[in-house]
């Protein structure tokens, strides 16, 4: 019976929230490749296209980084999809990972190369930018929402 509410909740919830889940899968997956690949930033091709990124913080740093940002994120979608409508902590994930985002598009710019990660993280950040302003607006929904409901629990 659980499982099939779980399964009805988030089959109604993922398409609208696909380019979130997407974003956090991005960010955990960037963790499990920062993870594996300890010498990424210091190998002969990474001292070229990850110098930015060492700039801004050791690879280590990024990796953990990504992990709780990334992991908290598909957490927070879980249970929005499962459970209980979160719009308030999916903006704040939405937002931490325009941040990452940024920094990551910065951090390809600052190499000096105009390499292939400027098509595409730039655009990333612009996507996480949108989903922040949905998730906003759904929020004020639920806030209004709320207003609606009277002290002893029922719809005004």
């Amino acid at each position: 019976m659980i499982f099939a509410h779980i399964s009805r909740s988030l089959r109604e919830t993922f398409p609208a929230r696909a380019s979130e889940w997407a974003m956090g899968v991005m960010l955990f997956n960037w963790a499990i490749v920062l993870s594996f690949n300890a010498d990424l930033f210091q190998s002969e091709t990474g001292l070229i296209i990850y110098q930015g990124f060492n700039d801004l913080a050791p690879q280590p740093a990024w990796a953990v980084l990504c992990l709780v940002v990334g992991g908290g994120r598909l957490i927070v979608l879980a249970i929005n999809g499962a459970w209980r409508r979160t719009p308030h902590l999916r903006t704040v994930c939405a937002f931490i990972s325009c941040l990452v985002w940024f920094e990551i598009s910065i951090g390809l710019m600052q190499n000096g190369l105009f390499a292939t990660g400027l098509a595409v993280y730039p655009v990333l950040f612009v996507f996480e930018i949108f989903n922040v302003m949905r998730s906003i607006g759904e929020a004020g929904i639920s806030d209004a929402n709320l207003k609606r409901v009277a002290g002893d629990g029922t719809q005004l």
